[in-house]
């Protein structure tokens, strides 16, 4: 892991984007935000919201549509067609409503971490059961003379709900997990979530970089692809087979780039030219070091490298004669996990300055002030 002095800068011109030097981009937030760890685990009331979804789209699809379609005729048909799909995409929408209500409920300090999560983990369940209702009206319109409904679209817009963190963050709601807690940063206009697993990942969304009531102002998808290509230029350069694809009912471009360091994933908006998604997986090892933090300490010396835009951090711990401590780490009262064999611990850290405190059992605790500008 190198170690290299750079500071990263957030590009007025592209709203939000944090820019960096031999890593990838990040979208960040702008103006009052607040920032803190949550711990997940199993948690009841998650399942049943997820099922009461689920139910409820089964009764817009199924009992809307089949007491009237076998003896409907063929225009009937397409028509209840038609308004099953408008109100399936109404249930879609209300998943970004609800979502940016909670978000900004947590911001205004109204909701807790883990109420916030819960209302994440809701529509990612509830976005894989519309999409299946979605799959399962499509095959219903291939058989009626006339109809074409299209769902990808809709589909796709889905799966911006659909995220790795959700997904580890579910299992720890059935018990399954692993992670061990998660950092979430809101504010009026967006969010942030961040956790390490065996890789760092890191979700974020702006929705003040979202316009529908705009056309799309790239002519076509090489013009999106070339703009892409200015927000992440790293990523683009080092990435194999960058793509780009084009939901066009919905003013939308996936942007999709494996790269040296793990992967990106982020949504453009044809609308403002910004990106209002953006899903993050960094191998913390490959990410360079920015900047290096050592202290001297009651028998111990705590080494803190930084990685850039306020990404993972990894803490050392060793004795007076290089030996590795095995300690369990807490960041300001909120323990992080525990340093193994080499002394060594990755995690992710407060957005402002923090209290790093290292503790033995047998022994006195160390803290250390951490900058982290």
């Amino acid at each position: 892991m190198s170690v290299q002095n750079q500071v990263a800068t957030t590009d007025s011109a592209n709203s939000g984007l944090l820019t960096v030097s031999n890593t990838t981009n990040r979208l960040s937030l702008e103006g009052t935000a607040r920032s803190e760890y949550a711990e997940y685990g199993p948690d009841l009331g998650t399942a049943l919201a997820s099922t009461d979804d689920e139910l409820r789209i089964d009764h817009t699809q199924y009992i809307t549509l089949d007491r009237q379609f076998n003896d409907a005729t063929t225009a009937e048909r397409r028509a209840l067609l038609q308004t099953t799909y408008d109100r399936l995409k109404d249930r879609s929408n209300t998943l970004k409503e609800r979502e940016k209500q909670a978000v900004r409920a947590h911001a205004a300090g109204e909701l807790s971490s883990r109420q916030l999560l819960k209302t994440l983990l809701r529509n990612h369940q509830e976005a894989a059961a519309l999409s299946e209702a979605f799959d399962t009206l499509k095959e219903r319109s291939d058989r009626v003379s006339g109809s074409s409904l299209s769902v990808t679209d809709q589909q796709d817009k889905l799966k911006m709900h659909r995220t790795e963190i959700r997904d580890q963050l579910l299992s720890n709601a059935y018990g399954n997990g692993a992670i061990e807690y998660i950092s979430v940063e809101t504010s009026e206009n967006g969010y942030v979530l961040e956790t390490l697993d065996e890789d760092y990942l890191r979700e974020a969304t702006r929705f003040d970089n979202r316009d529908t009531s705009t056309s799309t102002q790239f002519a076509d998808l090489l013009e999106a692809y070339g703009h892409s290509s200015d927000l992440y230029p790293w990523a683009y350069d080092t990435g194999q087979s960058p793509s780009v694809s084009e939901y066009t009912t919905a003013q939308l471009y996936q942007i999709d780039i494996s790269h040296e360091q793990g992967r990106l994933k982020a949504y453009l908006d044809g609308g403002t030219g910004d990106i209002h998604r953006e899903l993050q997986t960094l191998e913390p090892e490959m990410v360079p070091t920015v900047r290096q933090q050592e202290w001297q300490k009651d028998g111990l010396k705590i080494t803190v490298d930084k990685t850039p835009a306020k990404g993972p951090q990894q803490v050392t711990v060793v004795n007076q004669d290089g030996e590795p401590v095995t300690a369990t780490v807490t960041i300001s009262g909120f323990e992080v996990g525990e340093t193994n064999a080499d002394g060594n611990l990755w995690y992710v850290p407060p957005s402002g300055g923090y209290e790093l405190t290292v503790e033995r059992p047998t022994e006195t605790n160390v803290t250390v002030s951490v900058s982290n500008s």
